[in-house]
């Protein structure tokens, strides 16, 4: 039997057996979360809608729709678990909107959904295309490449196309003049012809650069086509996406550095914008709402070294990539490929300190990643970042940053408007 039929038999025993838990106390709502997979900003979304829910009495249910039955069935899904309202990831939006009205509970789609396409009680959360174009323009300048481009995502969609016209924006803003890709008729499909089309832009680009793609598929696509060119990333180009997704940004030989959203704050306001929708009349006008980056993850594609020296890249790089996993100077230095004494003086004239510092240094950073989750224990931290368990963490962090990891994580949840005890 099949994927899809074992799922049918799944909900009819659910139906049969305990038809009890279809649906939520009449004093709560039910919601169903369907998300194409349960990558990091799916999980990050479910962890804000999740705390919305709690603080309103909602019961969520979570959908992955690749791994149920390979097809999607909203008509289907929403028979079965009768939710009074949806949450639904953008490339979803055709399954939905064929759904009849009358059957359809109001719904808040993503970023790819085209606004005025939008039906009666739905809704739209989106990414902050301006707060996104400027962290991508600080990052870049960072990099101190005097030359700006802006490489859109290969069909060119709404929001790509906003991310464009903010990052020109903020680009003259600061004085600086800014070259952009315009795909062809035809390269849409994001194939060779694209990626010829692409290699031939970069070629023609003033070096050194700075390039900003439209998201990290892109961003792969651009270090690729600088390789094919024989660029060197990031002396020649810098390159900076959006999302943070790692199966782009970790996978290849320069890792890509990425603007981090903050999905689990995108996951709060649609739920927020959930509620306000299902208390709205039936036939009530599409209604948006936004949500910003949370930071740069700086990665190999934007670190340019004041002190150029390719070994102490690639170490920083290496302990960047490695430095959860226990790693020590000593491996460090069999990595860089040079005596001990020649490694520790080319490290502290390229960077200015020690390479167990930088060590330090990135599991600190880390550190301060988990604490701003408040469903990681704190004594559980010191492990999975590289180092044993017990108080040693503790002390580094407070020296580094004058607060014990409790109060630098009140501290987060204060300022990020979480509730904390």
């Amino acid at each position: 039997m099949g994927k899809e039929t074992d799922m049918e038999n799944e909900m009819e025993s659910k139906r049969t057996a305990a038809p009890h838990a279809m649906k939520s106390p009449a004093s709560g709502k039910r919601i169903l979360m369907v998300v194409a997979e349960m990558g990091h900003p799916a999980r990050c979304r479910i962890r804000g809608v999740s705390r919305y829910a709690k603080r309103a009495g909602w019961t969520v249910d979570v959908l992955e729709a690749r791994h149920s039955g390979g097809t999607s069935d909203f008509s289907k899904w929403i028979a079965f678990w009768r939710p009074d309202g949806l949450i639904a990831d953008g490339e979803y939006f055709a399954d939905v909107r064929a759904i009849a009205p009358s059957a359809r509970p109001p719904v808040i789609f993503g970023d790819t959904v085209p606004a005025e396409e939008l039906p009666p009680n739905c809704g739209k959360v989106s990414s902050n295309a301006g707060a996104i174009a400027e962290a991508a323009l600080r990052e870049l300048l960072h990099a101190g490449h005097p030359n700006l481009a802006f490489v859109p995502a290969p069909d060119d969609p709404e929001w790509s196309r906003a991310r464009a016209r903010h990052f020109a924006a903020a680009a003259r803003a600061c004085g600086r003049s800014l070259t952009s890709f315009k795909p062809e008729s035809g390269h849409a499909d994001g194939t060779v012809r694209f990626h010829v089309a692409l290699a031939r832009f970069l070629r023609s680009l003033p070096k050194p650069c700075g390039v900003f793609a439209a998201n990290d598929l892109t961003a792969s696509v651009v270090v690729s086509a600088c390789e094919t060119c024989g660029f060197s990333v990031p002396d020649d180009i810098a390159v900076v996406g959006v999302d943070d997704h790692e199966e782009y940004c970790e996978r290849g030989a320069v890792t890509i550095s990425s603007i981090r959203l903050d999905f689990e704050r995108c996951g709060e306001v649609a739920a927020q914008l959930l509620a306000e929708m299902m208390g709205a009349k039936p036939g009530a006008k599409p209604r948006f709402a936004v949500y910003g980056e949370e930071r740069v993850v700086r990665r190999a594609s934007t670190s340019v070294l004041r002190v150029h020296d390719g070994r102490v890249a690639r170490a920083l790089e290496w302990i960047r990539l490695n430095a959860a996993s226990g790693i020590g100077a000593n491996d460090v230095i069999s990595n860089m490929g040079c005596s001990r004494s020649l490694a520790n003086l080319r490290f502290r004239q390229a960077v200015g300190h020690s390479i167990l510092d930088e060590i330090h240094a990135r599991r600190i950073g880390l550190a301060k990643e988990l604490l701003e989750r408040d469903d990681i224990p704190i004594d559980d931290i010191p492990e999975r970042i590289g180092y044993v368990p017990g108080p040693f963490l503790g002390m580094l962090f407070k020296r580094s940053t004058g607060m014990t990891m409790r109060q630098w994580r009140r501290n987060f949840l204060r300022k990020a408007g979480i509730v904390v005890d």
